[in-house]
């Protein structure tokens, strides 16, 4: 008995250890949470700054200038259609049925005002076919080298088609980038270019094409 008194004697009278805080341990997994949220915050910060500097400068550098969009529309009686004339300015074109009357309105963008009126009869290249006249009439975006002159053909080419004949004639407006840059009016026939009938078309053939409007000014 004496021996197993003395052997547990130690465990008995030593002093007991006071169990592990769990504060200590706590705090510092806290501290270690914030500093990777902190982190990892500040380089998503850095990510998304980057992110849109790259994209507004990619944007700012592969952004085209304004664009002009043509449109066209139509009735029974009526086709209207617009096109750019020149890099500022649009034209809008009526053509009337009954009439065969074409003309075209470019507004001025400096002047806030139409400066210019064109002006046709496309009878002269369809037919006449009179108050039965059907047509289509659509706008094509043309460019142009740059002249030291004034007068150019404005950027649109006007198409119509004659439904009942099946003939077709473009038609260029006669623009005059000067008189625009002083807002100065300007009006001239509109210039046929060329056409002739839908079916079997014959290019460099000057007799499938209708006769060329001659302008009463410069004959």
């Amino acid at each position: 008995m004496s021996q197993n008194v003395d052997s547990l004697a130690p465990s008995l009278t030593s002093t007991p250890q006071p169990p592990t805080s769990t504060a200590n341990s706590s705090s510092r997994i806290c501290a270690k949470t914030f500093a990777l949220c902190l982190a990892s915050g500040i380089g998503c910060s850095l990510a998304l700054l980057v992110g849109l500097y790259v994209g507004r400068s990619q944007a700012t550098n592969s952004l085209p200038l304004p664009l002009a969009a043509s449109s066209s529309d139509s009735s029974d009686t009526l086709a209207v259609a617009s096109g750019p004339i020149s890099d500022d300015s649009e034209g809008v074109f009526f053509l009337d049925f009954n009439t065969g009357d074409l003309q075209c309105l470019v507004y001025y963008p400096r002047t806030g005002r139409f400066g210019a009126r064109y002006f046709t009869n496309v009878r002269a290249q369809l037919g006449n076919t009179g108050k039965n006249s059907r047509y289509l009439m659509v706008t094509g975006a043309i460019a142009h080298r740059a002249s030291s002159g004034g007068a150019r053909p404005g950027n649109s080419l006007i198409y119509v088609t004659d439904l009942t004949t099946g003939m077709f004639a473009a038609y260029a407006v006669p623009w005059d980038r000067n008189a625009e840059s002083t807002g100065r009016p300007q009006g001239a026939p509109l210039v046929f270019v060329q056409g002739g009938p839908i079916r079997d078309y014959q290019l460099g053939n000057p007799a499938a094409e209708p006769p060329k409007v001659v302008d009463p000014k410069n004959p």
